[in-house]
């Protein structure tokens, strides 16, 4: 078998004049980018610290993809809302309690009752003026997602067991 070297198709469209050597530089000739590490590693850190929006009458939208689904074109709650742990902390167990009294804690988010909802999302816009800041409260509902599906799935694991003895 004959050795073919590859050649990217953008070096065969290169011309070359007559009158000077055929010595073009690297970037001329192939797609291939060098990009210093240092550079482009410091403006992504400094993208993570700042705020979302510096206009604040612009209500923050929602993150494109499912939630908790990072891997699979989604989003995590706590890196989508860029908070501080405390805040974050202070936050969810804020909601979960708010979740509890206003919400049926044996089912999930999504089969919640239209009031129900809404009588939670407005104690959690009272208790948490930060929501305020973003589209349709999205933060409490991915909260309350969250929490009702896992206390769902562990109240039903926990169901599983005792009918297992």
């Amino acid at each position: 078998m004959d050795y073919c070297p590859y050649y990217p198709p953008i070096t065969l469209r290169k011309t070359f004049e007559k009158d000077r050597t055929p010595s073009p530089s690297a970037s001329e000739i192939t797609l291939r980018r060098v990009f210093d590490f240092e550079v482009v590693h410091s403006v992504e850190k400094n993208k993570e610290n700042e705020p979302p929006h510096l206009d604040p009458n612009i209500l923050i939208p929602r993150p494109r993809g499912p939630l908790s689904k990072p891997n699979h074109g989604g989003y995590t709650l706590r890196h989508a809302l860029g908070w501080d742990d405390k805040t974050y902390k202070e936050v969810q167990e804020g909601l979960h309690g708010v979740c509890d009294k206003y919400l049926n804690t044996s089912t999930t988010f999504p089969k919640q009752t239209s009031d129900a909802v809404s009588k939670f999302l407005q104690a959690a816009r009272e208790q948490f003026p930060i929501l305020g800041k973003y589209v349709d409260l999205w933060p409490a509902g991915d909260f309350a997602t969250m929490y009702l599906k896992n206390k769902v799935g562990s109240d039903r694991a926990k169901t599983r067991v005792r009918t297992d003895k």
